[in-house]
């Protein structure tokens, strides 16, 4: 007789909506087929097949893993979870009636786990020369049991001779089931203005770097600390958006007349960096999140599904071609053909702070601009070909990559000092959040609908088809309620007419 297993999820996606919480969860369910057949024969029919089901486990275990040129393979066990699905006693399976079936006899045991809701998303990052690694999530099933004989078919030497095999408990394992683990942010239901629909981030500059050329000489630090500088950008950029929209704000309402006609800004120079760092370990990590202590994380105890570098990092045969290091990282620009820059057209030749161009001290310039995004960078460099594409990442911060995100800002600066002038670079930076934004729900039940209206009439769902993945997954918590338990309304959806009950 044969025994098989499967796991099957009722959706093979998990979405998590909102910042990284320790005190939400979310509900992965599905069943696990146990699948019987009787063994062939060519000389006799089939016998019943009958078994002791004495356990049944589906276990959910989460890893990052991260293998650099640099700093080598690392590992971790961001959780396990497991269930018992057959409790109290054995539970005993046969196929009588059906020993002739072509299909095996098959039993559903569903299960629901409790995923905690700080988990971070499905990423593949790392080596990508070598097998991929990075964060992965999967289910796991493994049963235990026994094979039942029936005394009557066989002779009483027969089933002494065969008892110690037959009452021998035999193992029987599931495919790995992959599950892909997202995490979104739920945009505001009404968008915040015209420009964005989250709301701006304003940013005081108050201290301007200053780069001299060739060590020459520098501008007084009294005159720049008299620049007022204010950006507005949206606190979130969803990383589908083709364009970033920022405002620039600036006014020297202290310097004096004379002070303000020997300023010129004549170029700005605008550019948006992702900045991704491998890092071996990140104590800050692990200490804000409730990841398996040391006694549960490899070598000690091994990953379910680890990597093809694990086994050679273990018995010490894993070298890395240079000095290992604790962290590694790179840089790369996302807008479309680098920076951007962009000419001051002032009346007064760049000097936006002369009083010919704004009477008014306190009046601000202000600049308006649309930054052209693009989801894929040019090639890395030859040092950073390791890491793969340069690919537009949401920001975030794992336990072996961190993503950051900044605008920074370049001016072309010249002082006039009655002698000479003074060319000088003025910088600046501001930090950017970048998100995967989550449709909400009243433009999901849209989709749903069209998608529904696609499949024909006379077609039903496979019976292995999980029912959610035609009808939608049901919508996060946080989505249709605030953290206070207050429900979200979605103004952007009118109200039906009044009609009078007949």
């Amino acid at each position: 007789m044969a025994l098989s297993i499967a796991v099957i999820p009722d959706c093979p996606t998990i979405d998590i909506c909102g910042e990284l919480a320790t005190t939400s969860a979310y509900s992965l369910s599905g069943h696990v087929s146990v699948s019987l057949q009787s063994s062939f024969s060519l000389f006799d029919r089939r016998r019943t097949a009958r078994l002791l089901l004495q356990s049944l486990v589906i276990t959910f275990e989460g890893q990052s893993e991260l293998v650099t040129p640099e700093t080598g393979y690392s590992a971790v066990r961001l959780c396990s979870l497991q269930q018992e699905l057959v409790r109290d006693e054995p539970v005993e399976l046969n196929n009588e009636g059906f020993e002739d079936s072509t299909q095996p006899c098959a039993w559903n045991v569903v299960f629901n786990l409790r995923l905690p809701g700080w988990l971070p998303a499905s990423d593949v990052f790392g080596d990508r020369q070598m097998a991929p690694a990075g964060t992965r999530y999967a289910l796991y099933a493994i049963a235990k049991y026994q094979h039942i004989q029936e005394p009557s078919q066989t002779s009483p030497w027969i089933s002494t001779l065969c008892a110690p095999i037959m009452q021998r408990t035999r193992i029987a394992k599931a495919p790995k089931c992959n599950i892909l683990l997202n995490r979104f942010t739920i945009p505001p239901l009404v968008p915040h203005s015209e420009q964005s629909i989250y709301p701006l981030g304003g940013y005081i500059v108050s201290t301007l770097s200053q780069k001299s050329s060739e060590s020459g000489p520098s501008i007084p630090s009294d005159i720049l600390s008299k620049i007022q500088i204010l950006a507005s950008i949206p606190e979130h950029i969803g990383t589908e958006q083709d364009c970033a929209k920022l405002t620039l704000r600036l006014r020297a309402p202290l310097l004096s007349d004379e002070e303000t006609e020997k300023i010129n800004l004549s170029t700005f120079t605008v550019d948006i960096d992702q900045r991704e760092v491998y890092h071996m370990s990140l104590p800050s990590y692990y200490n804000r999140l409730p990841i398996p202590n040391e006694e549960h994380q490899p070598p000690r105890k091994a990953l379910l599904d680890p990597h093809p570098m694990s086994g050679l990092s273990e018995v010490g045969l894993l070298v890395t071609p240079q000095v290992c290091h604790s962290s590694v990282a790179r840089n790369f620009s996302l807008l479309a053909g680098g920076s951007t820059q962009f000419e001051i057209s002032t009346a007064n030749n760049g000097r936006m702070f002369s009083r010919r161009v704004l009477p008014d001290p306190n009046a601000w310039y202000t600049m308006q601009m649309k930054l052209p995004l693009v989801q894929d960078s040019d090639h890395p460099t030859s040092e950073s070909r390791w890491a793969g594409p340069c690919h537009l990442r949401p920001s975030s911060r794992g336990p072996f990559l961190t993503v950051k995100h900044s605008l920074k800002v370049t001016m072309q600066c010249q002082f006039d000092t009655g002698d000479g002038h003074i060319d000088n670079l003025l910088e600046f930076s501001i930090p950017l959040d970048f998100v995967r934004e989550r449709l909400p729900l009243s433009q999901q039940m849209i989709s749903q609908s069209q998608s529904l209206t696609d499949v024909p009439s006379s077609s039903t769902p496979s019976p292995t088809m999980p029912t959610s993945s035609l009808y939608g997954a049901l919508p996060a918590y946080s989505e249709l309620y605030h953290s206070n338990g207050d429900r979200k309304y979605d103004e952007s959806v009118s109200l039906p007419l009044y009609t009078a009950s007949p």
